[in-house]
């Protein structure tokens, strides 16, 4: 073989094979959150209605999930809801010492699961009744952003594991903004007693 056409050959099979590395499998493709999408949603004004201290937290009422996923109850109109299962009467996020974080706050596990909405999110979260902090963060996908944190829904039936961070007892919102809706969630953070 003539020895051009050896490294004519032997370099296509490179280029082939470098092609087919860069390529994502379909089962490993991992969507990338979008600036754009992201930046639309931040653009969007926190709504979340303030409480005044010591006044009844309007918390939303638990409702019976019977979409996709493991659930009894869900919070929320949706369709991105933190699952009810991880609140005491579904309505309250029990904050015990082990949930404690160095810098004072608690962290607990909140599950979300969604129910026909894939794309684009932004879930932020406050206390409404007074001073203090919180914040979601989904654990497989998304990222924190100073707005919040934003995610790519990747499939209208996801299940999302997820952490809620609130900064001590009080009543406290999720705001999420999607590509075609905007809702509130009312929750209040207790200590076990």
């Amino acid at each position: 073989m003539h020895p051009g056409t050896m490294r004519s050959r032997c370099l296509a099979l490179l280029v082939f094979a470098l092609a087919a590395c860069a390529a994502p499998s379909p089962d490993r493709a991992v969507q990338a959150p979008t600036p754009s999408a992201s930046g639309d949603l931040a653009a969007r004004p926190l709504r979340l209605s303030t409480v005044a201290p010591g006044a009844p937290c309007p918390v939303s009422p638990a409702r019976p999930w019977s979409g996709a996923g493991v659930a009894h109850a869900v919070l929320g109109d949706g369709p991105l809801h933190p699952v009810a299962d991880y609140f005491a009467a579904g309505t309250i996020l029990r904050l015990r010492p082990d949930d404690r974080l160095p810098g004072g706050g608690y962290e607990k596990k909140v599950r979300w699961i969604g129910g026909a909405y894939a794309g684009p999110v932004l879930v932020r979260a406050a206390r409404l009744d007074g001073a203090g902090s919180a914040s979601v963060r989904f654990l497989y996908t998304g990222e924190r952003r100073p707005d919040g944190f934003f995610a790519e829904i990747p499939a209208p039936d996801a299940d999302l594991p997820a952490t809620t961070t609130v900064s001590g007892p009080g009543c406290y919102g999720y705001q999420v903004d999607g590509a075609t809706f905007t809702t509130a969630i009312v929750f209040q953070a207790a200590p076990t007693p």
